[in-house]
């Protein structure tokens, strides 16, 4: 029986096809896997994953993304970053987003030239169309290809299809790199990116998968689900979690309890700064 995400793979695969070669910007997240693991089926060794090793990728991170790619046998290509050095990403300005991704594109590029791919491809999808994402802008300027968005994949598809195809990722939460924790307007320094890193590591080890540690230093805002599983957890471990954090210089440590919410920082921003 054909079903509409299986019309929707098959038009994936033809549209990788036509490419001939790529680079896929590869996170080890949901999308990008998916895309991965599609992009290989397809074009074999004429594809690519490139991850980006930088700063605002939590090491646990890195690690589950090395892990995916050895599992599935995908190729990877590793490449470090350190976007601090440029001034139009550390001073985490609103549009940091697209200063960050017309570096890490950039850096892409250059794989592809010294490679000879002719492509680079990206895991957007069409949810993520209607949310204030600067970082588009760059992906339409280097003429970076969105396979997913051509082929109207919905993340809750990406999901479902990865579920059938034994992808392990698809059932791991939305990430968002560590800059995200960040009020725009507050330089981002590595001792900011330590600090939520360790913080959130702490808490996601005691059992919480899906967490954001938004820092407003001294204070520390945490986001979670508001399960009334995940709130009587989280108060279960509220002296452990409050020694942790001030252990890292937070003085005051909340619950936000408007609950997760992916680009909630984002809601912060005048409706003109959205523009």
């Amino acid at each position: 029986m054909i079903t509409p995400i299986k019309t929707k793979y098959d038009k994936l695969l033809q549209i990788l096809y036509d490419l001939k070669s790529c680079l896929v910007s590869y996170s080890g997240g949901v999308d990008s896997t998916f895309l991965l693991f599609a992009s290989y089926e397809v074009l074999g060794d004429r594809t690519s994953g490139v991850l980006i090793d930088t700063p605002f990728l939590p090491k646990s991170e890195k690690s589950i993304a090395l892990k995916t790619a050895s599992q599935l046998k995908l190729p990877l290509i590793v490449q470090e970053v350190n976007l601090l050095q440029h001034p139009s990403i550390a001073q985490n300005s609103p549009n940091r987003c697209y200063f960050c991704k017309k570096v890490l594109f950039e850096t892409i590029q250059g794989i592809t030239n010294q490679k000879n791919y002719q492509f680079i491809i990206e895991g957007s999808n069409i949810d993520d169309l209607s949310d204030f994402r600067p970082g588009r802008k760059a992906i339409q300027e280097m003429r970076v290809k969105s396979p997913l968005v051509d082929a109207g994949f919905t993340k809750e598809e990406i999901r479902q299809i990865s579920k059938e195809k034994n992808i392990p990722t698809w059932n791991k939460p939305s990430y968002s790199c560590l800059a995200t924790r960040i009020p725009f307007g507050i330089p981002i320094s590595s001792e900011y990116l330590n600090r939520i890193e360790k913080a959130e590591c702490f808490i996601n080890e005691l059992g919480f998968e899906q967490l954001r540690v938004r820092d407003h230093y001294p204070v520390a805002r945490i986001e979670i689900p508001l399960s009334i599983n995940d709130l009587t957890r989280i108060l279960d471990y509220r002296h452990q979690i409050v020694e942790k954090l001030k252990s890292l210089g937070y003085q005051w440590v909340t619950l936000d309890l408007t609950g997760y919410r992916s680009g909630k920082m984002n809601e912060e921003l005048k409706s003109e700064e959205l523009k």
